[in-house]
């Protein structure tokens, strides 16, 4: 009797063993699938194993999001909205998208993908995220400088962004801060016309074109922070130099909507980098002249606290803000935001740093 129930269950185990090898010959991974065809199960069954093809099953990714990337060397199931949503901001070859995401998607925000890539280039962020620089070390990137309002936090920078909009200042005298401009100030092309029609509008102040003003700073690039930044620093130290200007990546001439006037009869064209001499040596002037000289440079910082933001225009650092703002009083040294927002700055006797936190 004993042997008989042995033999039985013997049978038994052999029968399931049977079964189960059948069903599993029979065994369709992609049977949940409802985007399957004859012409996309073998390359799926090829390029992916049982725990990619769950994970494609559970989020329902559909063919034509992984497909174009499957046979790409390093291609992750898990990756496959990251590569397309890359691709889709700025396209460029499979391998260049798929190993960029895979090497820093832990550094990556998928919500600020899109305008991380609107900036900046994969070549970039890639020595960005790689390369050992004092100048950004331990800081984040900017996603997104292009924005009116952007504003640069002391852990934060712009790294060697540049608006890919910058069209060169004509019709305005110029004279650059910065030795290598030869002559050539930069902006960007929506800052260009609301400039004109500030100039135009200003010359009513003394009858002079531009009200007798002359640009001497626009876009400024990452590199030619550099040197600038380490020839002042030499020359001044670091708390007058931040009165004035930025560690480099950090200055807001960076982002192309950023300019500064210098009225004329200065010593213009013997200016240093960064302007820091004729700070000082304007404000020995002011105390050493006569009343006329002084009224006209009162008269046309006066009528720029007035009416810039008629144009989209702020007076960046104010008078009475330099606590908010971090910068000494710059009556010449203008931001344009835009009209509705320059307005609603204007109105409220506000700077940047207080009107962001309102708008957020």
């Amino acid at each position: 009797m004993k042997i008989k129930r042995m033999a039985f269950i013997g049978s038994l185990i052999v029968l399931f063993a049977v079964c189960f090898a059948i069903m599993n010959e029979h065994y369709d991974e992609l049977a949940r699938y409802p985007y399957v065809t004859s012409e996309n199960r073998e390359v799926i069954l090829k390029h992916l194993n049982n725990e990619d093809i769950n994970y494609m099953i559970a989020q329902q990714l559909k063919p034509e999001q992984f497909l174009p990337f499957i046979e790409t060397k390093g291609f992750q199931i898990r990756n496959t909205l990251w590569y397309n949503r890359a691709k889709e901001m700025q396209d460029a070859r499979n391998e260049v998208i798929v190993a960029f995401i895979n090497d820093y998607r832990k550094k990556l925000d998928y919500a600020s993908l899109e305008t991380l890539l609107q900036a900046y280039s994969y070549d970039t962020l890639r020595i960005f995220f790689s390369e050992d620089n004092d100048y950004i070390k331990n800081a984040s990137i900017i996603t997104n400088p292009a924005a009116a309002l952007a504003l640069i936090d002391e852990n934060e920078t712009l790294f060697t962004y540049q608006p890919n909009d910058l069209v060169a200042v004509d019709k305005i005298a110029t004279v650059p801060l910065h030795e290598n401009k030869k002559n050539t100030i930069y902006l960007r092309k929506e800052t260009i016309q609301p400039l004109h029609d500030l100039c135009d509008a200003i010359s009513a102040v003394n009858n002079k074109t531009c009200g007798n003003l002359i640009l001497t700073s626009g876009y400024l690039s990452y590199e030619d922070q550099i040197p600038m930044y380490e020839s002042m620093m030499l020359k001044y130290g670091k708390d007058k130099f931040q009165e004035y200007w930025d560690y480099p990546g950090q200055s807001e001439y960076q982002l192309g909507t950023m300019v500064r006037f210098q009225p004329a009869g200065k010593e213009v064209s013997h200016i240093d980098e960064f302007g820091l001499e004729n700070e000082k040596a304007e404000q020995k002037e002011n105390d050493e002249q006569e009343e006329p000289k002084e009224t006209q440079e009162q008269k046309l910082a006066k009528w720029l606290s007035e009416n810039a933001y008629k144009y989209g225009f702020v007076v960046r650092y104010p008078q009475g803000k330099e606590d908010v703002s971090g910068k000494a009083y710059q009556p010449f040294t203008l931001r344009y935001v835009g009209l509705e927002h320059a307005k609603a700055l204007y109105e409220n006797h506000q700077v940047l740093e207080e009107y962001t936190l309102k708008t957020k």
